[in-house]
């Protein structure tokens, strides 16, 4: 069991509103997204650059406030071993909502590599509740009920390192906070109990199967039966977790309900939702948190403010 650790699980950023750094840099911006582009795309439109390391390239030389924010964000991942980096304000609050996503959009490519929200090509997903306009695509996006823990896009072979959520709205019914568990801190809590060393063990050694939507089959490294082999514990991303996702893809494999199996993840669930060490955060409007979907298991509580409105976007490390 490891006693001591050089990670940290979350890092707040002090920002001061990001120094202002849109109104100084927003022109740039703007020019370096359509010249990219070739012309002025939406920012709801917009999709992972063609050349990511060029366009990050060209912010980094036009937009040196932008730059020095996302310089300190790397290196809260990099130097501290973050889990998770918050920003209470970035500096955009009294924007429209395209300058919103065209100046996060910039925020993430100086960070990493953008993806597309599958099935679909633009990177920016609006994470509020939909009711009967759900696109049938996600749940826990598109509704206000609890989110339980889980991983990002678990069924790619490597899902994308980072994605961040930033608040256009936060909820204002006092739901809709959002929980962080850092992973390294959960195995370290497994390991102390018998049980718990039992349940990292297996996880560990056994590629559970796991059903995959539709959308992400022609993405993932799925076997013949159309399922996804692959561990709950592993070294890239060390977890890979969607409750769901794990028991309907033992539920259609009677080789793997076995009491074993069915106990190690019971005991992962329990602690996911009892156990110590959980961080509970707001993201207040115009705030942002950056997440290692490789180390952290997030979710959220319900909320019922109907104006609640985030924004989402997953991103590779730098290439």
């Amino acid at each position: 069991m490891t006693t001591t650790a050089s990670f940290t699980s979350i890092v707040r950023l002090e920002t001061d509103g990001a120094r202002a750094w849109w109104p100084t840099e927003k022109d740039a911006v703007r020019a370096a997204l359509a010249d990219h582009y070739g012309a002025d795309v939406p920012g709801e439109a917009l999709a992972p650059p063609h050349d990511p390391v060029a366009l990050r390239e060209r912010l980094r030389e036009v937009a040196p406030r932008l730059t020095a924010l996302t310089d300190r964000i790397r290196s809260a991942f990099d130097d501290d071993e973050a889990c998770a980096v918050l920003l209470e304000e970035v500096g955009l609050r009294d924007l429209g909502i395209d300058d919103k996503r065209k100046a996060v959009f910039a925020l993430a490519v100086l960070l990493g590599d953008p993806t597309a929200n599958i099935p679909f090509d633009h990177v920016l997903w609006d994470v509020q509740n939909r009711g009967d306009e759900s696109s049938g695509h996600t749940s826990f996006s598109e509704n206000d009920l609890k989110a339980g823990y889980h991983t990002d896009n678990g069924a790619l072979p490597i899902p994308e390192r980072f994605f961040f959520l930033y608040a256009v709205r936060a909820a204002q019914c006092g739901g809709g906070v959002s929980l962080l568990r850092d992973g390294r801190v959960v195995r370290n809590q497994l390991e102390e109990t018998p049980e718990g060393r039992d349940a990292v063990r297996l996880l560990t050694e056994t590629p559970l199967p796991r059903r995959i939507p539709e959308a992400f089959k022609k993405y993932a490294s799925i076997s013949s039966d159309g399922y996804l082999y692959a561990p709950v514990l592993a070294e890239k991303p060390m977890w890979r977790w969607r409750k769901n996702g794990i028991r309907k893809g033992i539920k259609a494999h009677p080789e793997y309900q076995r009491p074993e199996v069915f106990q190690a993840v019971d005991t992962v669930t329990r602690h996911l939702e009892e156990g110590p060490g959980e961080i509970q955060q707001v993201i207040p409007t115009d705030g942002m948190m950056i997440f290692d979907n490789h180390v952290a298991l997030h979710g959220r509580t319900a909320f019922t403010d109907p104006e609640r409105h985030l924004l989402r976007l997953r991103f590779h490390e730098a290439t």
